[in-house]
């Protein structure tokens, strides 16, 4: 079950001096990265920040409605006489403010650290009755996976969607990253970031880890495709109708393994033939940015 973060967030935006959006996306974004590095199965990753993002609407909904009730729309000041007295009341608080505004600021970052850590430390707290956390159902990964796809009961929250985020490694730029556990794909591009799509695994690598490179570029014919055995893609009518699955025109061979990285009709899903599987938008997206001879890490 995800974590209330709106009373967590409630807490922290509260502490924050200023409090202006910039200071809200701040933190906001700390808490998104703080999950992402949490080392959760990818469908609590989902369910952790769909959460989160949930009770961010719900926070700057809240605000937006507090600013509109305190600054209601004032009738014009244009005949209004200027206070001399006022302006230089101003003048002279504005340095105790700003000797405020220092002595806060500090208690505000402090309150942000407090929110990271406590976010860590219930997302890595084993869950259950016993010691082993909790494993994702196939139920869940499934309705991941359908959310990312754009399936029958998806989400418009855009976190399982094609996205740049950050992303830090020690891998070169233009390295394929597979994160099985997180169900994704990231590329990684210059500047500590990462294009992430989303990812099915099949069958034939459940397993599969290691260091392997993209030794080929293939292209099939257009038209319906199934995948064999060994992940290869050949037309659909080479075999019984019921036996083809309608596959990606477009995929990357990994290594002479004879797996590959192919394209699939919406929703992606775990257990099917072939190897990683991305969504056919996704798939020509991955295909046009990389070249032959790049790595994959697979983890």
């Amino acid at each position: 079950m995800a974590k209330d973060y709106y009373s967590v967030l409630s807490r922290a935006i509260s502490a924050l001096d200023p409090n202006t959006e910039e200071t809200r996306r701040a933190l906001y974004d700390r808490a998104r990265l703080t999950i992402m590095d949490a080392g959760l199965p990818g469908s609590e990753t989902g369910s952790e920040r769909s959460a989160l993002e949930h009770a961010i609407d719900r926070l700057e909904m809240e605000m937006q409605q507090a600013g509109a009730r305190r600054f209601p729309q004032r009738p014009s000041q244009t005949n209004a006489q200027p206070s001399v007295g006022v302006d230089v009341a101003s003048a002279e608080a504005q340095p105790l403010r700003s000797r405020r505004m220092a002595l806060l600021r500090p208690i505000a970052l402090l309150a942000s650290a407090v929110l990271i850590v406590a976010m860590v430390a219930y997302l890595i707290w084993p869950r259950g009755n016993g010691d082993t956390p909790t494993k994702p159902s196939a139920s869940a990964v499934e309705t991941v996976a359908k959310r990312a796809t754009g399936g029958a009961d998806a989400s418009p929250s855009y976190i399982f969607r094609r996205q740049m985020v950050y992303y830090r490694t020690i891998h070169p730029v233009g390295t394929i990253v597979i994160a099985k556990w997180q169900h994704n794909l990231y590329l990684v591009r210059p500047n500590t970031a990462a294009v992430r799509y989303t990812i099915g695994i099949g069958r034939e690598c459940t397993d599969a880890v290691g260091l392997l490179v993209i030794s080929a570029k293939e292209e099939a014919p257009d038209g319906p495709l199934r995948l064999t055995a060994s992940g290869a893609q050949v037309p659909a009518d080479a075999a019984p109708r019921s036996a083809a699955k309608v596959g990606s025109t477009r995929s990357l061979a990994l290594g002479d393994t004879g797996h590959r990285i192919s394209g699939t009709n919406p929703p992606t899903q775990d257990g099917g033939d072939g190897c990683f599987a991305l969504s056919h938008d996704d798939m020509a997206d991955l295909y046009d940015r990389i070249v032959v001879g790049i790595r994959v890490v697979m983890n």
